[in-house]
């Protein structure tokens, strides 16, 4: 499987989940597809990885663009699993890597997984430069995790915002505008009053840090 490249030097190496038809209790009639991302830099990134079942399907689309033992960084924005059930084959695959997390995202890894992996740890505000690019983190708890935080890129205005703007939708496409407005619209909403509606404050704050970015 190939990983589609969405800005220069910068790929989707995620999951399509053709039959997922439930989360969380709500019916999800498109399926779903787990984002990851690979940032090819001085310091070779991956942001998230995909549920468990999916491992194999992220690694080949990342040994498309590069080897997984050059990854120095995996940043995980959130532990929940459809986020972080790849984390263990990743990391057996990028020995080398450093774990980069918020607090709350160490404990809940080492919760799920009892790994001590080498962790920094990162809270609103702090960045990591990567070489050409600065990668800048803010914390989002509560949305829809009390470890949730989002990876914005400055040089590439690309924000990696994990379960903040989510939908489900098993597709092929990458961009809104190839999928179309109305079936993102439709998706996002539901996500939306199903997930996160009751973490509406948390969100409105979330927002305003982000809008801050850039």
């Amino acid at each position: 499987m190939q990983a589609i490249e969405i800005k220069p030097g910068v790929y989707w190496v995620g999951g399509i989940d053709w039959d997922l038809r439930y989360f969380h209790g709500y019916v999800t009639p498109r399926g779903s597809t787990y984002n990851s991302y690979l940032i090819i830099d001085d310091k070779i990134t991956l942001v998230d990885t995909v549920k468990h079942y999916l491992a194999d399907e992220m690694l080949s689309r990342i040994k498309s663009v590069v080897d997984p033992q050059q990854i120095d960084y995996l940043v995980v924005n959130h532990v929940e699993m459809d986020h972080s059930g790849s984390v263990p084959k990743l990391m057996e695959a990028a020995s080398n890597a450093k774990i980069v997390t918020t607090p709350k995202g160490q404990d809940g890894l080492k919760m799920h997984y009892k790994k001590d992996w080498d962790t920094i740890l990162v809270k609103t505000g702090e960045e990591l430069n990567i070489g050409s690019r600065t990668l800048k983190f803010v914390q989002t708890p509560m949305v829809h995790w009390p470890d949730n935080m989002v990876t914005y890129i400055p040089e590439d205005k690309l924000l990696l915002s994990n379960d903040a703007f989510g939908q489900h939708i098993a597709s092929t496409e990458r961009f809104v505008d190839d999928l179309g407005w109305d079936v993102v619209r439709e998706e996002a909403a539901s996500y939306y009053a199903n997930i996160v509606f009751p973490y509406g404050d948390q969100v409105k704050k979330a927002l305003a840090v982000v809008e801050t970015l850039s």
